[in-house]
């Protein structure tokens, strides 16, 4: 059996066929993927490996683990969806570490669907890591975790779990302040160590190819899959509607697949064949692979589309104008492109050497002169205030009514949620805690739609928006694409922000001077 990074790695175009487990221990859609994986081995097909997602739509499913090692034990390789939504750090350990005893080393890391329906009311949230942060931690399982020892001041290596890591981006997003966040926050996945990208579904092949040169403007030669997905009437409507984070239908596209459906075989001829002509369009243009899905497919739909591309691949830049669904007045990072194939084309310079600059809102304009008075080590403020949460005992008197101070101001200005591991100078001074439904640090997740979140779009815009123009105001948008913001660290819960930032107990680290030993 070959493994999904050695056929990525070899340089061959990669296939992946998705599956979306349901609910339950057995039944059709739990028993499809191992069903697949076998008939792919009996027929030869040139599959590399049945992806698994993990409960889309935030609704419970089976969790695709155990599904990739029968599926591996079949002889293929499995691509298992690892999302943050259910598990804080000590569980994503746990499941990695169990993923790779299981002998499944593929992960698509992503940061889940709010989570919706379950047992007795919506489950509750977790996001203690955002996808970022995620990818850095199973990087690190990769080349064997470092822990501390069993005695005081040593350390401890874990073996290597050597996961080849997949992260996501959803570049179909209609404005300039959705869609280049999402660039930005693809980067600091790559420095976070992903191995591969797989971009959220779409039928806008510019917008797929601006991914790739987004990549080369920046120096980045990290494998791109293209996304495929048969597309009926009936998800089409879905998805129209926003039913699916992050997934665009335009009024366009869903005019062309209700005119499909009138026909005897209710259309599904037509979204074969247009998958068949992607799938070609992506080995074109020179992507690394294609991860194809869709819903109830069976094995000979995905073998068909696989035989059908290969029968249209000279033909495939005549295809394009077929799947290019942008929506009226959408912004593109980049000018409409001369060529689809990249090698042919000049390099594209840095989107940001082209965006302009806007006037710095009142809010942060006052935020930033705050945090040049009181946060700024040259200032006579920083200096006291350091000097005094030195002196005064933690959780006393004192310490008790300078935090209550400081949580009033900033629950009054910034919706403070009393973290104690403030993320705010990173994020423009805009509370990723109190103003992402995921909580954030490092950028948008892939579900807002115009610019409102994805858990609540109908009354909550997406923050990052807000950051975006915040930084752009000043100049600054390189912050969201610099180092990762760590996870917060949960001891610092329901403590002293300022306190914690003074004396270096906050993931800035601050550094505190070292005291003189005292006379004797």
């Amino acid at each position: 059996m070959r493994m999904l990074r050695e056929v990525v790695e070899s340089g061959e175009f990669a296939i992946t066929c998705e599956f979306v487990p349901g609910r339950g221990m057995s039944g059709p859609a739990i028993d499809a993927p191992v069903d697949f994986a076998h008939k792919v081995i009996e027929l030869g097909a040139n599959v590399h490996a049945a992806s698994l997602t993990d409960n889309p739509g935030g609704n419970p499913a089976i969790l695709p683990d155990i599904l990739g090692a029968e599926i591996i034990e079949e002889g293929i390789d499995a691509l298992v969806h690892f999302s943050c939504r259910d598990l804080n750090r000590n569980g994503i350990e746990s499941r990695a570490m169990s993923l790779a005893r299981q002998g499944v080393h593929s992960l698509l890391v992503i940061t889940g669907d709010y989570p919706e329906s379950a047992y007795e009311g919506a489950a509750t949230p977790v996001f203690d890591l955002d996808s970022v942060q995620a990818i850095k931690y199973l990087k690190a399982m990769s080349a064997g975790l470092e822990i501390p020892g069993r005695k005081r001041g040593t350390t401890t290596t874990l073996p290597p779990t050597g996961f080849f890591i997949g992260a996501g981006i959803s570049p179909f997003k209609y404005s300039e302040e959705e869609l280049l966040p999402q660039y930005f926050k693809m980067e600091k996945k790559i420095h976070a160590g992903a191995d591969f990208i797989i971009p959220q579904l779409g039928y806008d092949m510019r917008k797929f190819l601006e991914i790739k040169r987004y990549l080369a403007s920046r120096g980045h030669n990290v494998p791109v899959f293209g996304n495929v997905y048969v597309l009926s009437f009936g998800a089409g409507k879905m998805m129209n509607s926003g039913g699916v984070p992050g997934c665009v239908v335009t009024d366009e596209l869903l005019a062309v697949l209700k005119e499909e459906a009138q026909a005897e075989d209710k259309g599904k001829a037509a979204r074969l064949e247009r998958a068949a002509k992607m799938v070609a369009m992506f080995r074109g243009m020179e992507f690394n692979g294609v991860h194809l899905g869709g819903f109830a497919l069976k094995p000979q739909d995905f073998l068909f589309i696989l035989q059908r591309a290969d029968e249209l691949q000279d033909r495939w830049e005549e295809f394009i104008p077929e799947v290019s669904f942008g929506q009226p007045g959408e912004f593109y990072a980049f000018p409409e492109p001369t060529t689809y194939v990249l090698s042919k084309a000049a390099p594209d310079p840095d989107p940001l050497n082209s965006i302009g600059t806007v006037s710095k809102p009142l809010a942060y304009r006052f935020a930033r002169m705050i945090h040049a008075v009181m946060f700024e080590p040259k200032s006579p403020v920083y200096r006291m205030m350091q000097w005094y949460f030195g002196k005064i005992p933690a959780k006393g008197w004192l310490y008790r009514r300078t935090h209550s101070f400081e949580w009033w101001v900033k629950r009054q200005i910034f919706g403070c949620r009393d973290c104690g591991d403030c993320a705010m100078m990173g994020t423009a001074y805009c509370c990723p805690m109190a103003n992402c439904a995921k909580k954030q640090r490092n950028g948008p997740c892939g579900g807002s739609r115009n610019g409102m979140c994805e858990a609540f779009p109908d009354e909550k815009p997406c923050v990052w928006t807000s950051i975006y123009a915040r930084l752009k105001s000043s100049g600054e948008l390189t912050n969201m694409r610099d180092e990762p913001i760590p996870a917060r660290n949960a001891a610092l819960e329901n403590t002293s922000g300022w306190a914690n930032f003074y004396l270096g107990k906050d993931h800035h680290h601050q550094a505190v001077p070292e005291k003189k030993p005292e006379e004797k």
